[in-house]
């Protein structure tokens, strides 16, 4: 195997992100919320309700990705389509009662694990660490822009 030197940034951002899935599932231990399904529960239920598309850009998700996720709530009974009244064409998805309730159980959960994260690096290496995954982001969009 030839030496392609050493890890890029992007290489620690899937490990940092696999030790983020590994809090994530930590913390919904005993609740039938799978890790993946978390941040669908978080901003349909504290940001929403959403149209699919907007959900999607949002996300930095493909659509064809969020309808199959939004479709895994809805067959749990935790997400629904209703109207959308700025739209008939569209709609927008909620989480019904159920998807709330479980929100409420899961939600302060994870919060403590990220919150003691936090809390380790302080308020300022916090600011500085948004600032740079912002120029990241920033750096990786430009790539794959034509």
């Amino acid at each position: 195997m030839a030496d392609t030197g050493p890890d890029t940034i992007l290489l620690d951002l899937f490990r940092t992100n696999q030790l983020r899935e590994q809090l994530l599932t930590a913390s919904l231990d005993g609740l039938e919320l799978p890790a993946e399904d978390y941040p669908f529960y978080v901003l349909i239920g504290a940001e929403g309700p959403w149209t699919p598309t907007l959900l999607a850009e949002r996300m930095q998700m493909p659509l064809s990705t969020v309808l199959f996720r939004v479709g895994r709530l809805e067959k749990r009974g935790h997400a629904e389509r209703v109207p959308n009244p700025d739209d008939r064409r569209s709609y927008l998805v909620n989480l019904t009662a159920d998807g709330q309730q479980l929100l409420r159980q899961a939600r302060p959960r994870f919060r403590s694990y990220a919150e003691a994260v936090e809390q380790r690096l302080g308020p300022e290496r916090i600011d500085t660490l948004r600032g740079h995954l912002d120029e990241l982001r920033g750096a990786m969009e430009s790539e794959l822009s034509p």
